[in-house]
Protein backbone atom coordinates (compact mmCIF):
# COMPACT_ATOMS: atom_id res chain seq x y z
CA UNK A 1 0.00 0.00 0.00
CA UNK A 2 1.36 3.42 -0.85
CA UNK A 3 2.83 5.38 2.06
CA UNK A 4 1.85 8.58 0.72
CA UNK A 5 -1.46 7.50 0.75
CA UNK A 6 -1.59 6.23 4.43
CA UNK A 7 0.28 9.63 5.74
CA UNK A 8 -2.80 11.38 3.98
CA UNK A 9 -5.29 9.41 5.43
CA UNK A 10 -2.81 9.81 9.32
CA UNK A 11 -3.16 13.74 8.68
CA UNK A 12 -6.63 14.41 7.39
CA UNK A 13 -7.39 11.76 10.85
CA UNK A 14 -5.65 14.06 12.89
CA UNK A 15 -6.68 17.36 11.71
CA UNK A 16 -10.80 16.25 11.91
CA UNK A 17 -10.34 14.54 15.45
CA UNK A 18 -9.00 17.59 16.43
CA UNK A 19 -11.85 19.67 14.66
CA UNK A 20 -14.84 17.36 15.38
CA UNK A 21 -13.59 14.75 18.10
CA UNK A 22 -12.22 11.43 17.29
CA UNK A 23 -16.06 9.72 18.23
CA UNK A 24 -17.51 12.38 15.98
CA UNK A 25 -15.61 11.73 12.87
CA UNK A 26 -16.58 9.36 10.31
CA UNK A 27 -13.98 6.90 8.78
CA UNK A 28 -16.22 8.49 5.91
CA UNK A 29 -14.72 11.98 5.98
CA UNK A 30 -11.18 11.05 6.83
CA UNK A 31 -11.61 9.35 3.53
CA UNK A 32 -12.92 12.75 1.58
CA UNK A 33 -10.35 14.56 3.46
CA UNK A 34 -7.50 12.46 2.41
CA UNK A 35 -9.27 12.28 -1.33
CA UNK A 36 -9.21 8.57 -0.80
CA UNK A 37 -11.58 5.97 -1.19
CA UNK A 38 -13.18 4.84 2.32
CA UNK A 39 -12.45 1.20 1.73
CA UNK A 40 -8.56 2.10 1.23
CA UNK A 41 -8.53 3.46 4.81
CA UNK A 42 -9.26 0.03 5.81
CA UNK A 43 -6.75 -1.76 3.70
CA UNK A 44 -4.15 0.29 6.11
CA UNK A 45 -5.86 -0.04 9.48
CA UNK A 46 -8.56 -2.74 10.06
CA UNK A 47 -10.63 -0.99 12.18
CA UNK A 48 -10.70 3.06 13.45
CA UNK A 49 -9.11 2.10 16.59
CA UNK A 50 -6.09 0.85 14.53
CA UNK A 51 -6.13 4.22 12.84
CA UNK A 52 -6.17 6.39 16.28
CA UNK A 53 -3.17 3.97 17.80
CA UNK A 54 -0.90 4.44 14.35
CA UNK A 55 -1.68 8.22 14.89
CA UNK A 56 -1.16 7.95 18.20
CA UNK A 57 2.68 6.00 17.61
CA UNK A 58 3.56 8.17 14.77
CA UNK A 59 2.80 11.20 17.04
CA UNK A 60 5.61 9.38 19.53
CA UNK A 61 7.86 8.71 16.84
CA UNK A 62 7.97 12.01 16.24
CA UNK A 63 8.28 13.07 19.93
CA UNK A 64 11.41 10.51 20.28
CA UNK A 65 12.73 11.71 16.97
CA UNK A 66 13.15 15.21 18.50
CA UNK A 67 14.25 14.19 21.83
CA UNK A 68 16.86 11.72 20.73
CA UNK A 69 18.71 14.64 18.92
CA UNK A 70 18.93 17.15 21.89
CA UNK A 71 18.51 14.85 25.55
CA UNK A 72 21.87 14.14 27.34
CA UNK A 73 21.35 11.34 28.52
CA UNK A 74 24.67 11.54 30.92
CA UNK A 75 23.88 14.31 32.86
CA UNK A 76 22.21 13.95 36.59
CA UNK A 77 18.63 13.08 37.48
CA UNK A 78 17.75 16.93 37.50
CA UNK A 79 19.50 18.26 34.89
CA UNK A 80 17.73 14.95 32.99
CA UNK A 81 14.04 15.68 34.14
CA UNK A 82 14.62 19.42 33.20
CA UNK A 83 16.22 18.56 29.72
CA UNK A 84 12.83 16.32 29.06
CA UNK A 85 10.57 18.96 30.73
CA UNK A 86 12.16 21.53 28.26
CA UNK A 87 12.35 19.49 25.27
CA UNK A 88 8.70 17.94 25.53
CA UNK A 89 7.83 21.62 25.80
CA UNK A 90 9.09 22.80 22.91
CA UNK A 91 8.03 20.04 20.89
CA UNK A 92 4.62 20.44 22.02
CA UNK A 93 4.16 24.19 21.34
CA UNK A 94 5.69 23.44 17.72
CA UNK A 95 3.19 20.69 16.82
CA UNK A 96 0.33 22.45 18.12
CA UNK A 97 -2.27 20.03 16.26
CA UNK A 98 -0.28 16.65 17.29
CA UNK A 99 -0.84 18.36 20.96
CA UNK A 100 -4.07 18.67 20.56
CA UNK A 101 -4.64 15.31 19.07
CA UNK A 102 -2.73 13.95 22.39
CA UNK A 103 -5.19 15.80 24.95
CA UNK A 104 -8.26 13.95 23.15
CA UNK A 105 -6.63 10.82 22.69
CA UNK A 106 -6.17 10.40 26.45
CA UNK A 107 -9.78 10.84 27.35
CA UNK A 108 -10.88 8.75 24.36
CA UNK A 109 -12.22 5.48 24.86
CA UNK A 110 -10.40 3.78 22.32
CA UNK A 111 -7.07 5.05 24.52
CA UNK A 112 -6.58 1.50 26.41
CA UNK A 113 -3.98 0.85 29.19
CA UNK A 114 -2.51 -1.56 27.41
CA UNK A 115 -2.08 0.44 23.89
CA UNK A 116 -1.05 3.86 26.49
CA UNK A 117 1.72 1.78 28.56
CA UNK A 118 3.01 0.30 25.46
CA UNK A 119 3.56 3.78 23.79
CA UNK A 120 5.23 5.17 27.14
CA UNK A 121 7.37 1.71 27.45
CA UNK A 122 8.99 3.65 24.37
CA UNK A 123 10.37 6.26 26.18
CA UNK A 124 12.98 4.54 28.73
CA UNK A 125 14.89 7.79 29.26
CA UNK A 126 12.10 8.60 30.55
CA UNK A 127 11.11 6.08 32.95
CA UNK A 128 15.12 5.64 33.66
CA UNK A 129 15.18 9.36 34.87
CA UNK A 130 11.90 8.81 36.93
CA UNK A 131 13.25 5.49 38.66
CA UNK A 132 16.64 7.16 39.45
CA UNK A 133 14.93 10.57 40.83
CA UNK A 134 13.26 8.42 43.18
CA UNK A 135 16.31 5.80 43.75
CA UNK A 136 18.19 9.28 44.86
CA UNK A 137 15.33 9.54 47.50
CA UNK A 138 15.00 13.43 45.09
CA UNK A 139 10.89 13.37 45.49
CA UNK A 140 7.79 13.29 47.56
CA UNK A 141 6.83 10.49 44.94
CA UNK A 142 7.63 7.37 45.17
CA UNK A 143 5.30 5.59 42.80
CA UNK A 144 6.60 5.53 39.14
CA UNK A 145 3.10 5.19 37.68
CA UNK A 146 2.10 8.11 39.75
CA UNK A 147 5.22 10.16 39.41
CA UNK A 148 5.30 9.64 35.40
CA UNK A 149 1.79 10.80 35.57
CA UNK A 150 2.08 13.22 37.48
CA UNK A 151 4.86 15.07 35.11
CA UNK A 152 3.13 14.14 31.87
CA UNK A 153 -0.42 16.03 32.71
CA UNK A 154 2.06 18.57 34.53
CA UNK A 155 4.13 18.89 31.45
CA UNK A 156 0.61 18.83 29.02
CA UNK A 157 -1.35 21.54 31.07
CA UNK A 158 2.34 23.92 30.65
CA UNK A 159 2.31 22.69 26.78
CA UNK A 160 -1.20 23.99 26.44
CA UNK A 161 -0.88 27.62 27.98
CA UNK A 162 2.08 28.14 25.83
CA UNK A 163 0.24 27.73 22.88
CA UNK A 164 -2.69 29.41 23.90
CA UNK A 165 -0.43 32.48 24.81
CA UNK A 166 2.20 31.99 22.31
CA UNK A 167 3.97 35.31 23.34
CA UNK A 168 4.80 33.82 26.79
CA UNK A 169 6.64 30.69 25.31
CA UNK A 170 10.27 31.72 25.77
CA UNK A 171 13.01 30.05 27.30
CA UNK A 172 12.36 31.78 30.67
CA UNK A 173 9.37 31.14 31.12
CA UNK A 174 9.44 27.61 30.37
CA UNK A 175 11.97 27.39 32.89
CA UNK A 176 10.09 28.79 35.34
CA UNK A 177 7.39 26.33 35.01
CA UNK A 178 9.70 23.71 35.44
CA UNK A 179 10.80 25.34 38.83
CA UNK A 180 7.02 25.45 39.98
CA UNK A 181 7.23 21.70 38.74
CA UNK A 182 10.34 20.93 40.83
CA UNK A 183 9.48 23.01 43.91
CA UNK A 184 6.34 20.91 44.28
CA UNK A 185 7.97 17.36 43.46
CA UNK A 186 10.98 17.48 45.10
CA UNK A 187 12.19 16.92 48.39
CA UNK A 188 15.70 19.17 47.69
CA UNK A 189 14.56 22.75 47.55
CA UNK A 190 18.00 24.12 46.41
CA UNK A 191 18.07 23.17 42.47
CA UNK A 192 21.80 25.53 42.23
CA UNK A 193 23.73 22.45 42.30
Amino acid sequence: MSTEKRNRILQAAMALFVEKGIQSTPTSLIAKEAGVATGTIFHHFKTKEDLVHALYNSIFDSILEYQEKHFKADADVYERLRQMWHLDIQWGTTHVDYSHFMERYSFFYYASEMAINEAYERFNYCMSTFNDAIAEKLTKINDIDYFSDHYIWNMRMNVIYFINNPEACTPNNIEKTFEIYWNGVSRVQDTNQ
